[in-house]
């Protein structure tokens, strides 16, 4: 649920469903965050939005007609939206000097998270998804002592609440979180995505974890639009044989990016394919 409208500059905006205002840039490919709710009110005095159960329907329908295939329901994010709801210098700040207002607003969103995957699981997904970027190109956006005091205890929660129904929890972050993959796994992820390869050493990740982690990801959406199709056939097969013993889907490490040339993006899917047929000749 998304509220637009335009300021006096004729700016375009939008007010999603926490009370956050964006701004969307003119070619509306990109946004951001220009106010943020919980820099004006207290937090005891924000309302937090309520679940709509009666969506549950609409995902078991969904679930019965794709039968055949890996369904996966999206939970909140909800370090993210906590971001988004103070503004990002704030809730930095808070964490360190008064902690109990990033621990209310958490314990609120993963609330939210937490009732979202139930009725996900319940209507039959095989995944839910949840997850917040926590890592930068280099580097974690903040510290893994940081993370593992504010988000660690929760998302073993949620993933409680995931496992209890008979699903999978699938965790989301870009970036560099290699110090965090055994934190990830002692909560309970299953699917830990994208695995960004301009951050992360994907190869060290699968020799490491991939005993106790499926993985899903690894093509550059970065390095994509400058790359030969055969270089992007070879990167797709090196990602399959090296990932894809022991649990891996393939896919790019985000949304791929304006001015990505076409024949690169249909070399990924071509080369897939190309393997996949030989796999089922025996070849």
């Amino acid at each position: 649920q998304e509220d637009w409208f335009t300021d006096g500059s004729g700016r375009r905006l939008y007010r999603n469903i926490f009370g956050v205002v964006s701004a969307v840039s003119s070619d509306g490919r990109t946004s951001m965050y220009v106010e943020h709710p919980l820099q004006k009110i207290d937090v005891r005095e924000y309302e937090f939005p309520e679940v709509r159960e009666e969506d549950f329907d609409h995902v078991e329908k969904f679930r019965k007609r794709y039968e055949e295939y890996c369904v996966v329901g999206y939970a909140l994010q909800p370090f993210e939206t906590a971001c988004a709801l103070f503004g990002y210098n704030l809730i930095y700040r808070l964490m360190l000097h008064e902690p109990w207002k990033v621990e209310y607003v958490l314990d609120k969103l993963f609330g939210i998270a937490e009732e979202q995957a139930r009725l996900l699981a319940e209507a039959g997904v095989d995944q839910v998804y949840s997850g917040d970027d926590v890592g930068a190109q280099t580097t974690m956006l903040i510290s893994p002592e940081t993370w593992r005091r504010f988000l660690k205890p929760r998302y073993r929660r949620l993933a409680d609440a995931v496992h209890k129904r008979g699903a999978f929890f699938h965790f989301h972050s870009d970036g560099w979180i290699e110090p965090i993959i055994p934190d990830l796994i002692e909560v309970g992820v299953d699917v830990l995505e994208p695995l960004q390869p301009e951050a992360i050493d994907i190869k060290r990740v699968k020799e490491l974890y991939g005993r106790r982690l499926s993985f899903e990801g690894g093509v550059g959406v970065q390095r994509l639009p400058f790359k030969t199709p055969a270089e992007v056939a070879g990167e797709v097969k090196w990602l399959i044989e090296s990932m894809g013993h022991t649990g891996y889907t393939l896919r790019p490490s985000h949304t791929i990016l304006p001015g990505t040339p076409l024949e690169n993006i249909i070399a990924i899917y071509e080369e897939a394919n190309r393997l996949r047929k030989l796999k089922r000749e025996g070849r």
